[in-house]
């Protein structure tokens, strides 16, 4: 079974020192979603659920970032359904600004990825996921010297039946324009 995440049906991000958004994919097909937000001194969290979603998405980052320097952003994915995910393909891309991107685990964690680490975009195959539990990483992207105006970056992908040692380039080709993209937006400063 291939599902998509990541596809947001409505987004929130105010403008504090820090961001995050969650999200939850879910297919074309997803009947009903509900939209909540919250909001704390240090960041703002916006919600979308879907009732068929099986891996939410949290994205969190800065919402000013400084010219030539590594911007690093927090995603977790978690698995919302009562069994094992298959395994999951997860997808970092930046359209412009960016010099290279990097995908990093946690020290001292279990996680058995496979990635790619290109200028703009990072793909990952990571295992599936048990009940209730969580996956945590840093995207990093360093940004180039001469950036000016605003970093966009795009974090989405899907729940594979595949193995971990598929070419996340070859998934990414499949689900193509299907991916449906958590989006977040820095301010670049010099």
């Amino acid at each position: 079974m291939r599902t998509l995440i990541g596809k947001p049906t409505a987004l929130l991000a105010l403008p504090l020192a820090a961001g995050a958004l969650v999200a939850s994919g879910a297919p074309a097909s997803a009947a009903s979603s509900a939209t909540s937000s919250s909001s704390s001194a240090a960041a703002t969290s916006a919600a979308t659920t879907a009732t068929s979603a099986p891996v939410r998405i949290q994205v969190s980052f800065p919402y000013r970032v400084r010219a030539g320097r590594v911007v690093t952003f927090k995603v977790t994915l978690v698995n919302k359904l009562r069994t094992k995910t298959d395994e999951i393909f997860l997808a970092v891309k930046f359209p412009k600004n960016v010099t290279k991107t990097r995908i990093y685990v946690p020290h001292g964690s279990r996680y058995h990825e496979h990635c790619t680490r290109e200028r703009t975009r990072a793909l990952c195959v990571l295992p599936g996921l048990q009940k209730g539990k969580s996956y945590t990483f840093y995207a990093k992207a360093q940004l180039s010297g001469s950036a000016r105006g605003t970093l966009y970056g795009y974090f989405g992908g899907a729940v594979v039946d595949t193995s971990t040692n598929t070419n996340p380039k070859e998934l990414l080709t499949e689900f193509g324009d299907r991916i449906g993209w958590v989006k977040s937006k820095s301010t670049i400063t010099r």
